[in-house]
């Protein structure tokens, strides 16, 4: 449809003269805008005008133009009015009028779904808007928008602004227009240009009478608004602005960042001052015991030197006890030696004597006697020996001599055989002593497993659980976060079958050790630094690795056997099982030929590339090489079934050896005393034959003796002095002998003497002598005999302590480090410079004496300065902008109660609004915690101050939330226009009694409540477009976008009486079936058209003055009518 214009004779121009000073909308022009491709020119009558059409032909693309020519960009909302009854999101922009949108349609090539414009290339947009007054003062607003290339963005739309004090015409006034803005400027120099909105808005709200913008934001909510029937919804969107609280919220919540930024610095020091505390008490107890340590280790040091200083004091008071008993022992000597001299010399004389009266003959006989009596014991002594033999052999010894060559001979070949047997006793005693050492390692071994089992419910190998403890006690991250692969595996129960094939595939990985990545570093470098004295395999897990394996398992694959534990980990592990052991569980090597990899029950792999193993150095059915499982009762029981039976294999073997040494030991003596047979003669035991020639001797010494008196009593006084020199000889041979061990004494002490002379050289210090002597003395007292063992005792002593200490040190020590570490852990960007060992120790309480001094204090300073400013300020402000929000919606009610004032209601009355607060608890509850807060806000008690923080914050987090309950309670507690509710009152205009209340939604007719917003309405736009003291507003055009579309015809008609009686020129975009209801409160209409879907244009339809209809043809007018009865039927 091409555009089309109408003489100006088209309508009536004869209006009353009191609106002689009022602009009206006259004519609108659009260029290329939307669907309206080249120039379409819309006369508007004076008194009001149509905009008529089906929906989707156009009529809001024009209403959008003068939206776009009106409303600051800002706020500009195109379609609304469709867009409020849909509910959708914003389709239409600056973007899609410019280019021309008017489809979305898929694209063959790529397949997507693209929008389609009209114009495409470089394009330009020119929109006018002409008003005129009674005077016919002229005011022509336009504004071009032009795009470059090809582009859709809303940032490359470029604008240009105008005011003319004339008519504009743009087929005229932009011809040859080539987006050549300088060139425009001056060709069009008596019209007002403008870069911007703001200046464009100045303006012409001067010319058009427009006191403010927050008219032309009513007027642009006006446009669209669609149901006029609940006056609190009317008042609260279309007459209040949002209040200042959201604003004074926002910044409560953006400053509060800082606050809780110094909150969480408070913390942070607070954090880090308790866990570095505990590490000065650590600390301090450990330099003192390493000075109680160093105390220790330097007596120890001392002990050699002392001890020799000790010994030398002892030698030297003994060697002077010896020189004293020596000199006292060498007089004695010498008084025995002259004893025993004078009894010799006596016996001498008593033997010369008897030799002198014929003894001649008893001394030789005395001489054989003693021969014999040697000989006889000696012989006696090897008989006795051959008789204890015979005892050991349970014989009894010969008493021939034939009898005993027999005995020696029987012995002799028994000796032989005995060494064989003893050879054969000790092999069988090595055999059992072997086995016994193999069942005794292997014991405890299973008792290492069984106490690491019982410890901890894991398979894993008792040396690798002891080697993950020592990883964890030494780098301070729990054995917990450390867990071994088959920790987290087991096979299911209705799998048992397999568990002996999947534990031979799995043994080497399920002992592989999994360390988060936030323990990495720390394990790596202890692993790196430690000599592990066994293989170790660890894999560093990250989070943000992939779950899940590149390919879905077979039905048969033995990952299906598996279940994991609900770990962290599970994630990684089921990955790369996954990816490592995709393993079918096949029946026959038949089928395992014919598998990429897959593994049998009896232990047979077959791996990628073509490669078999079976390892059965183990059985496949040996439970205690399993390592899987949650848990290890069955491997427990196991393995203590295995300890009793070596327990019990080990008694028996200590029995059986101690049954073998003992038949050993018998062998040994009977082997003994044959070789004791063997080794005599019969005339080394013959006793018989001295014992007869010593009786005779007996016998004749007697008969001598007797015979003669003198010699007898010579013999008497030589025995008697025989007997004197035996007494005088053990005499003096005692104390030569004492005087001999004295001296032996006196040489070793000497030699020990000049050993350790060099003790006086040695260096003992002061704290080496006083400590070691204290220690001795409570020993008991010191001598040469005890010295050694009294320093070795003090020295095991001085071991122990240090040993105690050596615990506490490695204790304290681990204590120390274990806060380091976890300062380092939690706060790793405030620890580059630290190092979290026993080096770094004064790095860390230096930085403990900062926090205290310094950081801690400045950081609750700071916070308290926040919370008693920052948060005061903006919660008062907060509390104040409510207060006013309250105020200023009472300030606007009696400005439009005074434009209500100005027109009647009903016949003699008038209307006007009250207002009453809702009590809201919700309300009342935040406001009482805003309270709450600032009661407190001097405080500097820390337990108050936290309770304040805590309450703020729990505010600030709702008054910031995205969440949807949290966004309810914020509108509602902010938003100052919801806390009240606005009550319609009708009085008598004369007497100023009440007639009627009106109450939203409160048993009132649909009618009456629309009359009622609508009349509101109609009064605040009077109010912000001017109008005082009852005159009219200057500036009176008033667009509606199908805003009774849904109304009947009794309040179509009511409302619009409602503003033609405020004195506004009414412009409405309706369908077809309001326009009778409308046609008596409008000068002239158009129709608007679609083909195509995206060609548009309008037809302008005549007016009829005198009938105050429009013309149209009697079939369309009965069509209308029909539409109106149908839709108010339903």
């Amino acid at each position: 449809m091409t555009s089309s214009a109408a003489p100006s004779s088209l309508f009536a121009n004869d209006l009353p003269d009191a609106r002689l000073q009022q602009f009206r909308m006259r004519r609108l022009q659009v260029h290329n805008w939307g669907t309206f491709s080249g120039l379409t020119e819309v006369p508007i009558a004076e008194r009001g005008f149509l905009f008529v059409g089906r929906s989707g032909s156009g009529k809001s693309t024009l209403l959008d133009a003068m939206s776009a020519l009106l409303t600051p960009p800002s706020i500009v909302d195109f379609n609304a009015a469709a867009r409020e009854a849909e509910r959708s999101g914003r389709d239409r922009n600056l973007v899609s009028y410019v280019r021309g949108a008017w489809a979305d349609q898929q694209d063959s090539a790529s397949g997507e779904i693209a929008t389609q414009y009209l114009r495409k290339g470089a394009t330009w947009t020119a929109l006018v808007l002409e008003y005129r007054n009674g005077e016919d003062r002229v005011v022509s607003l336009v504004r071009l928008f032009w795009i470059a290339g090809n582009s859709a963005a809303t940032a490359d739309v470029r604008k240009h602004h105008m005011v003319a004090e004339r008519a504009f015409d743009v087929a005229q006034d932009l011809a040859g227009f080539d987006l050549d803005l300088r060139k425009l400027k001056q060709r069009l120099h008596d019209v007002h240009h403008f870069d911007s909105f703001a200046g464009y808005a100045e303006r012409f709200r001067h010319q058009l009478g427009i006191g403010n913008e927050m008219a032309l934001r009513l007027l642009h909510k006006t446009q669209s608004a669609k149901n006029l029937g609940d006056l609190n919804a009317f008042l609260r969107g279309f007459m209040l602005e949002e209040p200042k609280t959201f604003d004074a919220a926002e910044r409560l919540v953006g400053d509060f960042a800082e606050l809780d930024g110094a909150h969480h610095a408070v913390v942070t020091a607070r954090r880090q001052v308790e866990t570095l505390l505990p590490a000065r008490t650590h600390h301090a107890e450990l330099m003192q015991l390493r000075r109680q340590r160093s105390e220790l280790e330097e007596l120890k040091l001392g002990i050699d030197a002392y001890r020799e200083q000790r010994r030398l004091a002892l030698l030297d008071a003994r060697l002077q006890e010896l020189d004293v008993q020596d000199r006292g022992l060498a007089g004695e000597e010498g008084q025995r030696r002259a004893a025993l001299d004078n009894h010799t010399r006596h016996l001498d004389d008593l033997e010369a004597q008897r030799r002198a009266q014929g003894g001649e003959r008893i001394d030789a006989l005395e001489r054989e006697q003693g021969q014999l009596q040697a000989e006889r014991d000696r012989r006696a002594a090897k008989r006795a020996q051959a008789e204890q033999a015979c005892r050991a052999l349970e014989q009894a010894l010969a008493d021939s001599a034939h009898g005993f060559a027999e005995q020696v001979a029987q012995a002799r070949a028994a000796l032989e055989d005995g060494q064989r047997a003893a050879a054969e006793l000790d092999e069988a005693i090595s055999e059992r002593i072997a086995g016994k050492h193999e069942d005794s390692k292997r014991f405890a071994e299973v008792r290492a497993e069984i106490e690491a089992l019982t410890r901890n419910p894991s398979n894993i190998p008792a040396p690798m659980q002891s080697l993950r403890a020592r990883m964890s006690a030494d780098t301070g991250v729990p054995e917990a976060a450390l867990p071994f692969v088959g920790e987290l595996i087991q096979v299911r129960e209705e799998a048992s079958a397999w568990r002996g094939a999947i534990e031979r595939v799995l043994h080497g990985f399920a002992q592989s050790l999994l360390v988060d990545e936030r323990h990495y570093a720390e394990v790596a470098d202890w692993v790196n630094r430690t000599q592990l004295g066994t293989r170790l395999v660890y894999y560093r897990v990250r989070h943000n690795e992939q779950a899940l394996s590149g390919r879905e398992p077979g039905s048969a694959s033995l990952l299906h056997k598996l279940e994991l534990r609900d770990h962290p980990f599970a994630g990684w592990l089921r990955r790369e099982l996954g990816k490592r052991f995709d393993y079918d569980c096949v029946d026959s090597a038949k089928a395992l030929r014919h598998a990429e990899r897959a593994i049998t029950r009896e232990g047979q792999v077959k791996h990628p590339g073509e490669r078999y193993e079976k390892d059965d150095r183990h059985a496949v059915g040996d439970r205690r090489r399993w390592l899987l499982g949650f848990n290890n009762r069955d491997k427990l029981a196991l393995y203590e079934r295995e300890g009793q039976e070596l327990a019990q294999r080990i008694a028996a073997c200590d029995a059986e050896v101690a049954d073998l040494r003992a038949r050993r030991e018998r062998d040994g003596q009977r082997r003994l005393a044959r070789n004791t047979l063997a080794n005599l003669g019969w005339d080394e035991i013959d006793v018989a034959a001295a014992l007869q020639r010593l009786s005779q001797i007996a016998q004749t010494l007697q008969q001598l003796r007797e015979g003669d008196a003198n010699l007898r009593a010579l013999g008497e006084a030589i025995d008697r002095t025989r007997a004197d020199i035996a007494q005088a000889t053990r005499t003096y041979e005692g104390v030569r002998t004492e005087r001999i061990t004295l001296g032996a004494e006196r040489t070793r002490l000497e030699k020990q003497h000049l050993e350790c002379a060099d003790a006086h050289a040695r260096l003992v210090t002061p704290l080496q002598q006083q400590g070691l002597a204290e220690r001795l003395l409570s020993l008991g007292e010191l001598s040469l005999d005890n010295l050694q063992d009294r320093f070795r005792t003090l020295e095991r002593g001085l071991d122990a302590q240090l040993g105690v200490s050596k615990d506490e040190l490695t204790r304290l020590q681990q204590a120390l480090i274990g806060c380091f570490r976890r300062y380092f852990q939690q706060w790793p960007e405030d620890s580059g410079d630290l190092s979290p060992t026993l080096e770094g120790a004064d790095d860390f309480l230096a930085r403990l004496q900062r926090l205290e001094r310094d950081g801690l204090p400045q950081h609750e300073a700071r916070f308290f300065d926040l919370l008693q400013s920052q948060s005061k300020n903006n919660l008062l402000a907060l509390q104040r902008h409510t207060a006013e929000a309250r105020k200023s919606i009472a300030q606007r009610l009696d400005e439009v109660n005074a434009s209500l004032e100005q027109v009647p209601f009903n016949h003699g009355t008038l209307l006007t609004i009250e207002l009453s607060d809702r009590r809201l608890p919700e309300v009342i509850e935040f406001h009482q915690r805003l309270r709450d807060v600032l009661g407190h806000h001097q405080t500097e008690q820390r337990e108050v101050a936290e309770q304040q923080f805590a309450v703020l914050r729990e505010l600030v987090r709702k008054l910031g939330s995205q969440e949807g309950e949290d966004k309810r309670w914020r509108e509602l507690v902010l938003d100052v226009r919801l806390h009240v509710e606005f009550v319609g009152v009708e009085l008598d205009a004369a007497t100023r009694q009440q007639v009627e209340i009106y109450r939203s939604g409160a048993g009132k007719s649909g009618g009456q409540r629309q009359k009622l917003a609508t009349t509101c309405l109609a009064a605040a736009l009077r109010y912000q477009l001017g109008g005082e003291d009852g005159e009219l507003p200057r500036y009176c055009a008033v667009v509606l976008d199908e805003a009774f579309d849904k109304a009947d015809n009794e309040f179509t008609a009511l409302a619009m009486n409602i503003f033609e009686n405020f004195g506004f020129q009414m412009v409405v975009a309706t369908p077809l079936k309001s326009v009778m209801t409308l046609e008596p409160f409008i000068g002239g209409a158009c129709f608007v058209e679609i083909s195509g879907r995206h060609d548009s244009g309008v037809l302008l339809i005549e007016y009829d003055e005198q009938s105050r209809r429009l013309k149209l043809p009697e079939r369309t007018r009965s069509a209308a009518a029909n539409i109106t009865a149908v839709a108010e039927q339903e």
